[in-house]
């Protein structure tokens, strides 16, 4: 699809929600039953600036983690927590949790808990782990651990296992003790702003910016430490939104630019699907 309902736009995201393919956008949302047609929900943006924090499903449910309005000079964050299961309207469960106040993190979930590693306030980076039972009551489950202060961190889980991912990887079977797999994805190059997601048994990272540059170069590995780059055939960009739906991947969004030959930046709408191909 060249051209989505949506707006050109990165850092957003996109969630399978009960076989139905959601597109959470900063000006609304969308979702779809095949990936095809596309419906504008009544379902409104409670978070604000998806940028800074994100959406999880939890337990049938979608949870909006915090509500943040602003930039990362000045802005408002609130420890609000809100729940749809009807996909139709938000409940707010809490105005007052005791969630983390932070952002630029990539909550998880993993033994019916959801969990956040990292992540940044105004003053800097952190290196603990959160879990909750319910989104709503916060408990701190380890501080300064082994893999350091960080955050944007993206956590996939693969064969029972976790792994951290950033320019480095790390794994972990109970969340809490992690090992260095590798300390670089690409020898000598740093890679981050992707988006990372299990198909067909690999880990896969979409949207890579390799040291500084965007490219279309996805990076696949069945054990985080051995990393193998295939080309795509979309434009180059980093930021962008991605979820498996029916056996396939799907990927959206996304920008490009900051560059000497491209200092302007290019956004994106365009919709791709990937899936494996069998003999």
């Amino acid at each position: 699809m060249d051209s989505a309902a949506w707006k050109k736009s990165y850092n957003f995201q996109m969630l399978n929600v009960r076989d139905t393919l959601w597109i959470f956008h900063h000006d609304g949302n969308w979702y779809s039953a095949d990936g095809v047609s596309w419906t504008k929900s009544t379902l409104t943006n409670s978070i604000s600036n998806l940028a800074f924090l994100d959406y999880v499903l939890f337990k049938g449910a979608v949870l909006g983690l915090g509500h943040f309005e602003g930039n990362i000079e000045q802005f408002i964050f609130r420890p609000e927590i809100y729940a749809s299961t009807n996909m139709k309207q938000w409940d707010t469960i809490s105005k007052q949790s005791n969630l983390p106040p932070r952002f630029f993190y990539h909550p998880f979930v993993f033994n019916e808990k959801i969990w956040i590693i990292g992540g940044e306030d105004k003053n800097g980076q952190f290196a603990d782990i959160w879990n909750s039972k319910d989104g709503v009551h916060w408990d701190k489950q380890k501080d300064n651990a082994a893999f350091g202060k960080r955050s944007n961190s993206q956590v996939v889980e693969l064969k029972g296992k976790l792994y951290l991912l950033n320019n480095d990887v790390w794994s972990s079977d109970d969340g809490l003790n992690w090992k260095l797999e590798t300390s670089e994805i690409v020898k000598g190059e740093k890679v981050f702003g992707y988006s990372a997601l299990v198909y067909d048994d690999q880990i896969w990272l979409v949207g890579c910016n390799r040291n500084g540059k965007f490219t279309s170069q996805v990076f696949v590995s069945s054990d985080g430490k051995n990393w193998t780059g295939k080309d795509a055939p979309w434009s180059p960009r980093g930021g962008i939104a991605s979820a498996i739906f029916k056996g396939k991947i799907y990927m959206t969004g996304g920008k490009y630019g900051g560059l000497p030959n491209q200092p302007e930046f290019i956004y994106s709408n365009d919709l791709w699907t990937m899936e494996k191909k069998y003999d």
